[in-house]
């Protein structure tokens, strides 16, 4: 408990009266007589709040990123009195601080609207409640450390948006391509002969039987591997539109994820800088999807620099099936890219290594800014020469006979998912 402006104020009055003690002595017993009356209701007042204000916080743990949710403060006191409410929240809360009055002995609720910018766990700090005394002479002040965090996933809209668009990509592949025979192709119907249809593929027991050709329709190929390398090093740290380039390869490889799973592929995963910071086996099955989500809302790209020979010998050690293996990162460095190259040889005798290079917006900026001093054109010159040179790793990477996908980070995940379905219809894997 502090003392209240109101409190002080009524401290001045016999104070001032005080002064005229100095004109006349006869003041001095008035004067100490209301300096008791005034400490007497001071601390009566004081006594008079007793116990304190409790406080519990509930919510969703589970949220979307950018998305607004309630968050409800529930209050319980032994007397009537007027609480001011504060709440240490992650993100950006709309409705703090608030003002609410507790009956006695009763309880309230109130609600406050709460938006994480940012995915992750983000916890909660102490809730603060302050109330004055009934006479309001003092303020009373309690700090409630609550433990709680609130876990915090990509938009699960933006995951619905882009599953659609890659059932509409689906849709427009040519009926031949999505569906074309062969041996590796998995057996899916018996149907009548149609001109142009491989003799190879003609069913001669049931054409005997029916008296007329019948082909064997095959499918494409489901249960097989898709494994995701995310480079989560310093390079991938660079941010732009408030994404960091980390974020938009994680989103891309969720939403393929998802569209793989939808087609029967098994999906796997693996995050690493100069450390594993996250593995899953290949697994299909309809919660793959969530699966890949809580394994990754937390994980984010450090300065690090990345470790492409470990994440090889992690995934030679647990993944001896052939898979279509993508690799996600951003390279501007000639070391970097010549490690990025020889992690490609490699996996090429195994795994169908699909490259996926993200721009740095950044140094295409630097290229096309004005150049007014100087350095402007230093800088504009270096940042050409990188890109030259990253021109260059491309195109060896293509003359390995390596898949490569170069876009921007926002441009990523459909380009990803557009090469996937190309992939499966050609039957590359």
């Amino acid at each position: 408990m502090i003392p209240s402006g109101r409190l002080v104020l009524a401290a001045c009055v016999p104070l001032g009266l005080a002064l005229l003690v100095l004109a006349d002595p006869w003041f001095t017993v008035p004067v100490v007589a209301l300096d008791l009356v005034l400490l007497a209701v001071a601390i009566g007042d004081r006594l008079a709040v007793r116990g304190g204000v409790e406080v519990e916080r509930q919510f969703a743990p589970v949220q979307a990123v950018g998305r607004d949710f309630p968050v409800e403060l529930r209050l319980t006191a032994p007397r009537a009195m007027r609480v001011r409410i504060t709440d240490d929240a992650p993100g950006e809360a709309e409705g703090l601080p608030l003002t609410v009055r507790v009956p006695a002995g009763g309880a309230v609720a109130v609600t406050y609207r709460l938006t994480v910018p940012q995915r992750g766990a983000h916890p909660f700090g102490p809730v603060t409640l302050r109330w004055s005394s009934p006479l309001g002479l003092w303020q009373g002040q309690q700090r409630h450390d609550i433990e709680g965090s609130v876990r915090v996933y990509p938009s699960f809209r933006q995951l619905r948006s882009w599953g659609l668009l890659a059932r509409e990509d689906e849709r427009r592949l040519p009926v031949r391509v999505r569906r074309r025979p062969g041996g590796e192709n998995e057996f899916e119907r018996l149907r009548p002969y149609v001109r142009g249809d491989s003799y190879r593929h003609i069913d001669w027991r049931a054409t005997a039987r029916r008296a007329q050709l019948i082909s064997r329709d095959f499918g494409q190929e489901s249960n097989q591997n898709v494994i995701f390398l995310i480079d989560s090093g310093r390079m991938m740290s660079s941010r732009g539109e408030g994404l960091t380039a980390f974020d938009h390869a994680l989103d891309a490889a969720v939403m393929m994820g998802q569209v793989a799973l939808r087609h029967g592929d098994r999906v796997g995963l693996l995050v690493y800088d100069d450390r594993v910071r996250a593995w899953l086996p290949p697994k299909g099955g309809a919660r793959g999807g969530s699966r890949l989500i809580r394994a990754t809302y937390d994980v984010f790209p450090s300065l690090r620099e990345p470790d492409h020979a470990l994440a090889l010998r992690w995934l030679s050690q647990r993944v001896r099936r052939r898979s279509l293996v993508i690799l996600l990162t951003s390279v501007v460095d000639d070391v970097n890219a010549e490690a990025g190259k020889a992690i490609v040889d490699a996996m090429a005798s195994r795994h169908l290594p699909l490259v996926v290079w993200l721009r740095d917006t950044g140094l295409e900026r630097l290229v096309d800014a004005p150049r007014r001093t100087r350095q402007d054109v230093y800088d504009a010159g270096a940042a050409a020469e990188l890109l030259v040179r990253r021109e260059d790793h491309l195109a060896a990477l293509r003359k390995r006979g390596a898949l490569v996908i170069d876009a921007e980070p926002e441009q990523v995940t459909p380009r990803l998912l557009s090469r996937y379905l190309e992939i499966k219809a050609r039957r590359l894997l």
